[in-house]
């Protein structure tokens, strides 16, 4: 039996993360309270683009949607035109800011939490211990698990890789399931998943379907390269560094391959066309497509995100049990869970509404 496991915002509420709704009202609380806490220059361009361009007054910034920033900075990029007299590299500019304004205040966040994370390493640890079974050649015979998530933090990330290298021998490494290198030339903890199989060990799948803040890509070669526990999307801004397989390979380009985050970011004109993305999404739907079981934890099967739905939709066997994992008073019970037989239809589903801490805590 294979158990797929599909995270969304919710699944990282419980430890301190923010849900994506709140990043924006945080990002100006944050602000507030501690300006040195961002580049001024990014967030000024933050604030002046929805200031200006969106026309919204300031005392609506904290509640203007992710959605209605990023949607029109991608739809003109994707047509080459302009917004409101914004040049196309100025827009560039200020989705950079933007991005940069997102990701500061989810590591500010996660830094002044003082929540626990011990459900998510436990998570990691039966996640580990299920996909070690796969070791050897049983990989061929044996596939009992694999996450797929929405979200961008690191925080299962690190727990598993803390998880395969807490010294009870295990030989299996995080497969994100793409083509990835390690950021560090000479760490040999970051390959593959594909490799490591070969090499007789195991790999614990965690499909990243919008990226992750531990990635950066090269806009040559297109190879993610990946650093646990450094949040490196973030982090590239301060100390740009160039594709070291690039810089071998075309010497006299030396330097001018420079890695960057390419994360999916909310808006409803979502672009999968990155070859790394790609891959991702067709083994997600492989993925799916095996599961006897999906469990989606913090997941909210939003209509706006309509890839996610279609793939849902495709792939899911008609004899495939559905686990609804989510925190939700009484009153909002009924209203959810028409929501998910409306889409699933005569599949069995169950529903946990006690939250994703709790239904971690109860895995064996």
């Amino acid at each position: 039996m294979k158990t797929v496991y599909i995270l969304g915002a919710g699944f990282s509420v419980d430890a301190g993360a923010p849900m994506q709704a709140a990043i924006i009202p945080e990002a100006f609380r944050l602000h507030k309270s501690n300006p040195g806490g961002f580049d001024k220059v990014k967030f000024d361009e933050f604030t002046s683009f929805i200031g200006q361009q969106l026309n919204i007054s300031e005392d609506m910034f904290p509640k203007v949607d992710l959605e209605d920033v990023f949607t029109p900075l991608d739809r003109c990029l994707a047509e080459s035109s302009q917004f409101r007299g914004i040049s196309l590299d100025k827009i560039m500019k200020v989705r950079e800011s933007v991005f940069y304004v997102v990701g500061r205040t989810i590591q500010l966040l996660l830094n002044e939490t003082t929540k626990t994370k011990d459900y998510i390493d436990h998570f990691a640890n039966y996640l580990t211990r299920e996909s070690s079974v796969r070791a050897g050649v049983e990989y061929k015979r044996k596939d009992p698990v694999s996450v797929i998530s929405t979200n961008w933090d690191i925080l299962l990330d690190n727990s598993i890789y803390k998880s395969l290298h807490s010294g009870y021998g295990y030989n299996g490494v995080v497969d994100y399931c793409c083509y990835i290198s390690s950021r560090d030339k000479s760490d040999e903890t970051v390959v593959p998943g594909l490799e490591k199989l070969g090499q007789g060990g195991f790999n614990v799948k965690l499909l990243k379907l919008h990226g992750s803040l531990n990635w950066l890509q090269c806009p040559r070669c297109a190879r993610l390269y990946a650093k646990f526990f450094e949040k490196e999307a973030i982090q590239n801004f301060d100390s740009p560094t160039s594709c070291r397989h690039c810089d071998n390979n075309f010497p006299e380009e030396h330097g001018r391959h420079i890695l960057a985050p390419n994360l999916i970011m909310p808006t409803y004109l979502k672009d999968l066309s990155n070859p790394q993305y790609r891959i991702i999404w067709q083994n997600a739907g492989i993925e799916i497509s095996e599961a006897d079981e999906i469990v989606f934890i913090g997941y909210s099967l939003p209509y706006a995100d309509f890839e996610m739905r279609q793939l849902l939709s495709r792939m899911t066997r008609k004899s495939a049990r559905i686990h609804v994992v989510d925190y939700q008073a009484m009153e909002n019970r009924e209203k959810v869970i028409s929501h998910w037989s409306k889409f699933f239809g005569k599949r069995e589903i169950k529903f946990s509404f006690d939250g994703a801490k709790s239904f971690i805590d109860s895995l064996q």
